[in-house]
């Protein structure tokens, strides 16, 4: 959906930008976030399942796993819902599939569920709480579903045996509840979660090495006592490949987390509260206690989830989980008399899967049901509270997260380059080939591959650029060297840019070298000590690779719905108090073959949307664009529609100026404007104006006059609109007037220099 009325695009973390209450307009300037440092960004709150006659929904659940094609890539999000009330029994999970990165969700009859790992064989396998039965003190028999198609159906149910000798439960009818799977490559199988044991209410880690078949228990993450007990624990491989699991504890003072070098066989030490999640001195509890959810995401970012009070999220951005740089909430729905009270509003079991490299969705409940004293109650309800959430009926609840590495010149490689090479696919698994590796996904068989010895990976941009950073992911479960090469024509012999030895991991890992002008890159693979199951040894792998540019803002790294890194926008309050910015980074980027670009839109005839970038002072600048008009205003509605590009000019007294004031009119023709006046670059047109044609404009500006290219054919020159010779120190992109509005523009691939 391409045009829209944006209040404030998305929340910065730590930072919530509000729209001021006024009688009269108001104006404003909002900055994005840094690009050069990582960014939380949480948009998009709504409800994605509103059931008719209020039945019991809640705890909300997320699983997400690759599905498509290399060619065709895409990643379903299996969300879920208990719809009986807590301490009521047990049913099976209802379930939500999204299969468009979590914006909807569709209903199924399928059960939902939250306990699965990708299997190294390419099989997703479930570990189901309801059906497990009790062999002896030390033994049960879960039940395990096993799927063929990414995690759609389940058609294959196996029991396993569970033995956690020399560990007893506390009696025969103790029960083991399973919270986490993680499939561990060229490594067991590994599930973590907590059981009543004769020492108290324990994590446990547990492991299988026959694809869930037996479990038996490798060691206790968090032994319980009669003063502590320990429950829902979240685990997962960092991107140093060490474990590490979060568990929440009966006394709510604060989730433990816990460190193994070994996969769990031995840990670096006791459980400890993780000190940014402490509560102050006043009692008030900063993140969650209950229910963690932990996700390496493919850009090595790890993030956890966890409610109670509220619904947050929070990032270590070296994706280690030593340190929690940023913690924010997305969804609250609490006693606005009581925000701490744990016993009002949304229960906090949330959940959260990654949809792409950098983003993910966040689902939580609204309201607890629950059953007390065997009544059935809405913890929205029961004791009449008004929710901060303002709602009181059951729902799942929905947000997005941009969870951003340093850097916005993210080329997207799966639209802007050509590949070639030796590496590729692997029968039987779909996303796995050349195109697996620019997917943007670190799932072991979405990667590209070469059987029975080195690789070699090689890329064709579509032009050339400044490259100065790159990431990459070989060997998942082993260790691998390589080598990038890179070169600015197709002539010229490849030049080493750098090299990785024996790199290990589980998710991108970025260099920075010298910064490269270059068109071809070539990756050379060296073997990999570790070949998943079917892959001929010795192989080589390339898993996934990034690259940036520092000449180019492509948005493929900025917030979606939000303001792009390094810029500012323009926010006005009108004279109702409404306000508008009409300035977002958009996934609608009509055809332009790039996954995000830069929407601006023209709603309100009291609002001028404009963005602007302030760069280094310089009397030379290079300015260029993809420019495509969505939508022009039409003819009578005020002055012609036109889209307007700047170059900015040294400011004055600290006030902005434009150095050269440009603009594309809804006929095509490109003007200027100096003397007071517009003045046509050329004669006619200089591009179509159609609404379904991208044109490329290019600006080589000097301090006293500006030469316009459209589509490589030359326009014209132009002077500067302020009559000064001063340095030029940025630019700005605006719809065409403030009191005309109705008119809309997405821009993407901005190329700028000094000269």
């Amino acid at each position: 959906m391409l045009g829209r009325t944006l209040l404030v695009a998305a929340l910065v973390a730590g930072t919530a930008v509000q729209a001021p209450s006024a009688e009269a307009v108001t104006r404003s300037e909002i900055a994005g976030a840094s690009p050069t440092a990582p960014t939380l960004v949480v948009s998009g709150e709504g409800s994605v399942y509103n059931p008719a006659g209020d039945p019991p929904t809640w705890y909300a659940t997320a699983e997400a796993y690759d599905t498509g094609t290399a060619a065709a890539p895409t990643r379903t999000v299996f969300g879920g819902y208990v719809d009986h009330y807590d301490a009521d029994g047990a049913s099976d999970n209802g379930q939500l599939v999204s299969t468009d990165g979590g914006q909807t969700f569709a209903t199924t009859t399928r059960p939902g569920y939250e306990a699965s790992a990708r299997l190294s064989d390419g099989r997703v396998i479930d570990a189901q709480f309801i059906g497990q039965t009790s062999v002896s003190l030390q033994r049960r028999t879960l039940v395990m579903r096993y799927s063929t198609d990414s995690g759609t159906t389940f058609p294959t149910t196996a029991n396993a045996t569970l033995d956690i000798a020399p560990q007893s439960f506390a009696a025969t009818s103790s029960n083991f509840f399973p919270n986490t799977v993680v499939q561990v490559p060229n490594g067991p199988l590994l599930m973590a979660g907590y059981a009543n044991l004769s020492g108290g209410q324990s994590a446990l880690l547990v492991q299988s090495t026959n694809a869930g078949g037996s479990w038996t228990l490798r060691s206790v993450i968090a032994q319980g006592s009669s003063t502590r007990g320990y429950s829902e624990t979240a685990l997962a491989l960092n991107s140093d490949g060490d474990l590490i699991t979060v568990s929440r504890s009966s006394t709510y003072d604060n989730l433990w987390r816990r460190m193994s070098t070994d996969l769990g066989t031995t840990w670096t030490a006791a459980p400890q509260g993780i000190p940014e999640f402490a509560a102050d001195s006043s009692g008030n509890r900063p993140f969650g206690r209950i229910n963690p959810r932990l996700s390496l995401l493919p850009n090595g970012i790890l993030a956890l989830v966890a409610g109670r009070p509220d619904n947050s999220i929070a990032l270590s951005y070296d994706g280690r989980g030593t340190t929690w740089n940023v913690r924010k909430v997305y969804y609250d729905n609490h006693s606005t008399a009581s925000p701490q009270d744990l016993n009002e509003g949304s229960s906090g079991n949330a959940d959260f899967a990654w949809t792409e490299s950098n983003r993910a969705v966040l689902l939580a409940d609204s309201c607890h049901a629950v059953t007390y004293q065997g009544t059935h109650y809405n913890k929205c309800k029961w004791h009449n509270a008004p929710m901060s959430g303002g709602t009181t009926e059951f729902q799942i609840m929905r947000a997005m997260a941009d969870v951003l590495t340093a850097d916005t010149g993210k080329i997207d490689l799966s639209s802007k380059a050509r590949l070639s090479g030796d590496l590729g696919a692997v029968a039987g698994h779909d996303r796995s080939g050349a195109r697996g590796a620019v997917d943007g996904s670190t799932e072991l068989w979405s990667g590209a591959f070469e059987q029975g010895g080195t690789g070699t990976f090689d890329l064709a941009l579509d032009r050339p650029y400044t490259l100065t950073r790159a990431g990459l992911s070989l060997a998942l479960g082993g260790t691998q060297s390589a080598t990038v090469q890179t070169r600015l024509d197709a002539s010229d012999p490849w030049q080493d840019w750098y090299s990785v030895t024996n790199q290990e991991g589980y998710a991108l890992r970025y260099t920075s070298p010298p910064a490269r002008k270059a068109q071809y890159v070539r990756v050379l693979t060296g073997p990999a000590s570790y070949c998943p199951p079917g892959v001929t040894a010795p192989c080589s792998m390339l898993n996934e690779i990034e690259l940036y540019a520092g000449d180019v803002d492509s948005f493929e790294n900025d917030p979606v719905n939000g303001i792009p890194r390094g810029y500012s926008v323009d926010y006005t309050v009108d004279d109702q108090g409404r306000g508008h910015q009409g300035v977002w980074v958009t996934t609608s980027t009509a055809g332009s073959g790039s996954g995000r670009a830069l929407f601006i839109t023209d709603d309100h005839a009291q609002h001028l949307p404009a963005v602007r970038r302030t760069d280094s002072s310089s009397a030379t600048r290079t300015l260029e664009f993809r420019f495509h008009p969505v939508k022009w205003r039409p003819t009578g509605e005020g002055s012609p529609s036109s889209f307007m590009f700047d170059l900015l000019a040294t400011p004055v007294s600290g006030q902005r100026r434009t150095a050269y004031h440009l603009s594309v009119w809804s006929d095509g023709t490109v003007r200027y404007y100096a003397g007071n006046a517009w003045h046509a670059l050329g004669s006619g047109p200089a591009l179509d104006p159609s609404t379904a044609v991208w044109s490329t404009i290019r600006v080589d500006a000097t301090a006293t006059r500006a030469t316009v290219t459209v589509n490589g054919v030359t326009t014209g020159s132009a002077t500067r609109a302020d009559g000064a010779t001063s340095n030029m120190t940025g630019h700005q992109f605006s719809a065409s007037s403030t009191a005309d509005a109705n008119e809309t523009f997405i821009i993407d691939d901005v190329f700028t220099g000094n000269g």
